[in-house]
């Protein structure tokens, strides 16, 4: 092992991910974190996104059972819900309310907070892990007169301001969309590095509820959470916002608003209360009134989709960038935890064909890593079109006139359902739908029958039928 010790910068979930991978190629990973990490499941003030819904995508609960054996097991211990979203969860299409039906396919719910716990009690167990918190990054190193290669980290402790040194084999920028690492390497005389942004604009706010006692609920509520599309004819503003309801653990469950193009969104209570009452149906205004609230109105911007395109950038040996670091999505498409998971297992892979000390590790790993962040990227961007009635079949997978077809009327064909389950999930990348014969000939059968007309929103009915379709 030539490369002894590693320096990670950031330690949310992608930077735990990165380091347990690390730990098996490095004798020591040093993870710093500017935050003075809580004991348990809390909020700390470098996860603001932590207030707001989570959910790991199929790929990510398996890569995260994958990397932490037990994640599912300690998940479920303290509260965590397994969802069959196809059945269990209420969703009003655009177009109407979707059927109900078993797929086998289950989400493993749990607030951002458990999430994060549950992951960071095994990297306190990692032997070769050490946590450095209420430590801030300040810089990159590298030898005097030399910058083709990064040697360490300057780091400054929170506590008392001491400027200190840390040297490293490797660094590695775990730090999210907002990514110091271009302006560190900027200092060091490389070019910027070229950033693209799609911005729709989008936001949401989001309360905590205590969900009322079983004996509370009304009979007619089949359902664990309710997703609300926006409609696919608005006529009053309203018809523009999604609403979601997700439960998560101790009996609670989170609701949200969100909406895309800069409209306006709730901040307190009142308003919060008064934009649920408006929506295309009266559930979630119903819920809402027997719940009780047990936070202040948490509202977010700044959502835009970011990719640093590190992958045609010529920088120095011994520094790479990991997840959303790189590319960072809208966070309203839960691919953010998903991706970061597989994003630190293409690491592990790319370390198992090179030394990380070789001065080709950072563009290999950099390659390999746009290899799959176009994936969840283009259906992100492809979505967040749509929604502001920009979409064309320019905009490649999951966007133009015939996809919003397939996803409309495709959703009962089980054949179609099963492959887009897949690649929302990240599971399989769009394109390979492009050669699939048994998905090509159920869209084909869609394609060669008039589109159906979409229901006047007057004629869809206020709740979810209850009904199983298979």
């Amino acid at each position: 092992m030539r490369a002894k010790h590693v320096v990670v910068i950031g330690g949310g979930i992608g930077g735990m991910c990165v380091a347990r991978v690390l730990s098996d190629h490095f004798e020591r990973v040093t993870l710093i974190e500017r935050d003075e990490l809580p004991e348990g499941a809390a909020h700390r003030k470098g996860v603001p996104q932590s207030r707001h819904p989570h959910a790991l995508l199929d790929r990510g609960r398996r890569e995260l059972s994958a990397l932490f054996p037990g994640f599912e097991a300690s998940m479920r211990e303290r509260g965590g819900l397994d969802l069959d979203a196809a059945l269990e969860l209420a969703v009003l299409n655009p177009e109407g309310w979707a059927k109900r039906r078993h797929t086998g396919h289950e989400m493993l719910l749990g607030s951002r907070l458990l999430i994060e716990s549950v992951v960071r009690d095994r990297i306190k167990k990692n032997q070769r892990i050490k946590l450095v918190e209420g430590t801030d990054v300040t810089g990159l190193l590298t030898a005097p007169g030399d910058t083709s290669r990064v040697t360490g980290v300057e780091i400054r402790k929170a506590s008392d301001s001491t400027v200190s040194r840390i040297e490293a084999d490797l660094v590695v920028d775990c730090t999210g969309r907002n990514s110091r690492a271009p302006e560190w390497l900027k200092r060091l005389g490389y070019p910027e590095v070229e950033v693209e942004v799609v911005d729709a604009e989008a936001g949401y706010s989001t309360c905590w509820y205590q969900a009322p006692p079983a004996d509370a609920r009304p009979a007619s509520w089949w359902w664990k959470g309710v997703f609300l599309n926006p409609s696919a004819k608005p006529k009053r503003d309203e018809d523009y916002y999604f609403a979601l309801i997700l439960p998560i653990e101790g009996d609670r469950f989170l609701l949200t608003l969100a909406s895309w193009g800069g409209r306006v969104l709730p901040s307190d209570h009142e308003s919060f209360a008064a934009l649920c009452a408006r929506l295309r149906s009266p559930i979630v205004a119903e819920a809402l009134a027997i719940s009780k609230p047990i936070s202040s109105i948490f509202h977010r911007k700044g959502m835009q989709n970011i990719w640093r395109h590190y992958e045609k950038w010529p920088g120095p040996a011994g520094f790479i960038s990991i997840a959303d670091a790189v590319c960072a999505f809208n966070p309203i498409y839960a691919q953010g935890m998903t991706s970061a998971s597989v994003c630190s297992q293409i690491l592990g892979t790319v370390l198992g064909e090179m030394d990380p000390t070789d001065a080709k590790f950072p563009a290999a790993l950099f390659q390999r890593q746009a290899e799959f962040v176009k994936q969840p990227w283009s259906m992100s961007v492809a979505r967040d079109r749509a929604a502001l009635g920009q979409s064309s079949g320019a905009d490649g997978a999951m966007g133009g006139e015939a996809w919003e077809r397939i996803l409309r009327e495709g959703g009962g064909v089980p054949v179609i359902a099963e492959a887009l389950f897949n690649v929302i999930n990240l599971n399989r990348p769009p394109e390979s739908l492009m050669t699939d014969t048994e998905f090509l000939a159920a869209v084909n059968e869609i394609m060669q029958r008039p589109p159906r007309p979409p229901l006047d929103p007057e004629q869809v009915p206020p709740y979810p039928p209850a009904e199983i379709a298979n």
